[in-house]
């Protein structure tokens, strides 16, 4: 795969990528107002509300002039709680784009073709759209989302092993590649001694606690869920809809679904999440407002003290068998540390701080605005979440650690 095939290939797929992310968008909110539209409402509204959650989606904030809806006024506000589910569906085919252009003999014009076009789409999109009413930045819908998916086919392509369509395809491989990865080697090389012996297995601990969270996170979303279907299909009555416009109302709910998932995982932690100002949802009290009227939103859970304890468990017993269970990746460090202590402190204090670093970015990714007044910010204290969640494999990882991180002392030891 040359330059020039690969510069094509890139700006394809780009443009693939986000037809397809607007048009799973466009064709139910299309087939409503076709079929159920009275006319009193545009078909450019529906361009509109397509063209935002694509930005939305992409990182882009979205400014709604102030107003007023059925003779209720509302001062400007800003929506930039970004739909993960959508924006998990574009980052899935970018990295798919992306490995497959590790086959490429030259990467860069696919990193260029790539961006600039993921970027030009999303201006093309925010210029169509613009009105008085709604507006975007003038140059973020250009640079945000270029950025979004530079970095994702950047990363996918110089990672992991080359994509392959037969044996013996592939030709040389990309000087990019090459580079990039002999510069991560290097700056791993040069790491002191004290880090890269406990940087790996450490870092498996950290990241199997955050994958157990949001596990059970879902699982307990889905039997909330399971449990509560009278409910949730009395709020489907409630709002009457009809069947096209339950299908709309659903494809929403499941563009935030991964939002809820991660404030299932602060939940898990302790330090809970609010939907909007003056709400809170922990593990040990729940306090909550008026609410947007989503179905979805019956699964938000609710807790007194005794059961909250039992699930801010988790990730500790999480922390403590992944520490165990990691002990043959820490031969290294037998060698290199003195004492169990030290060795124990320090896996324990860098599982820890990639484990809060992970909980952080995942809450600043899921949290925003949502709407005026109250709903200004939804989401998850990221410094909350990440220290406790420090302090929760910290304590367990030390104490696991202990036993299992023993420094060799003889050549028994050693077999």
């Amino acid at each position: 795969m040359n330059r020039g095939l690969s510069f094509v290939i890139a700006a394809l797929q780009a443009l693939i990528i986000s037809a397809t992310v607007l048009g799973i968008v466009l064709a139910p909110l299309t087939l409503a107002w076709f079929i159920e539209g009275d006319g009193s409402v545009d078909y450019g509204v529906v361009l509109q509300v397509a063209g935002y959650a694509f930005l939305l989606a992409c990182g882009v904030p979205v400014t709604f002039a102030a107003g007023e809806i059925i003779d209720i006024p509302f001062p400007e506000f800003v929506i930039s709680t970004m739909p993960l589910g959508m924006t998990l569906l574009i980052a899935l085919l970018a990295i798919r784009t992306g490995h497959r252009l590790s086959a490429a003999s030259s990467l860069w014009p696919a990193w260029l073709a790539g961006s600039a076009t993921f970027g030009g789409i999303g201006f093309l999109v925010s210029w169509l759209i613009r009105g008085d009413a709604v507006s975007v930045g003038e140059f973020e819908p250009l640079f945000i989302p270029a950025l979004f998916f530079g970095l994702l086919i950047f990363i996918a392509s110089v990672s992991g092993k080359r994509y392959e369509l037969f044996s013996g395809a592939n030709g040389p491989e990309a000087k990019e590649r090459i580079a990039v990865r002999a510069l991560l080697l290097a700056l791993y090389e040069k790491l002191h001694w004290s880090i890269r012996t406990v940087l790996s297995p450490a870092a498996r601990v950290g990241i199997v606690v955050l994958a157990t969270m949001i596990l059970v996170s879902a699982m307990a979303m889905a039997v909330a869920l399971g449990f509560g279907w009278i409910e949730v299909v009395s709020l489907y009555e409630a709002m009457r809809v009809s069947i096209l416009g339950g299908v709309v109302l659903t494809i929403g709910q499941l563009a935030i679904l991964p939002n809820l998932l991660i404030y299932g995982m602060a939940w898990l932690s302790g330090a809970g999440f609010s939907i909007g100002a003056g709400s809170s949802v922990t593990p040990f009290a729940t306090q909550l407002g008026p609410m947007p009227a989503f179905p979805i939103f019956t699964a938000i859970p609710t807790g007194e003290l005794e059961r909250g304890v039992l699930f801010v468990l988790v990730p500790m017993l999480t922390a403590f068998l992944a520490t165990l269970l990691v002990r043959r990746h820490t031969k290294q460090m037998r060698w290199e540390y003195a004492t169990r202590f030290s060795a124990a402190l320090a896996f324990s204090v860098t599982a820890a701080v990639i484990g809060a670093a992970l909980a952080i970015g995942l809450s600043l990714i899921a949290s925003g605005s949502f709407g005026p007044g109250r709903f200004g910010f939804i989401g998850i204290d990221p410094l909350l979440f990440g220290g406790l969640l420090f302090l929760e494999i910290l304590i367990p990882s030390f104490l696991a650690g202990l036993v299992v991180i023993r420094p060799y002392v003889d050549a028994e030891d050693r077999k």
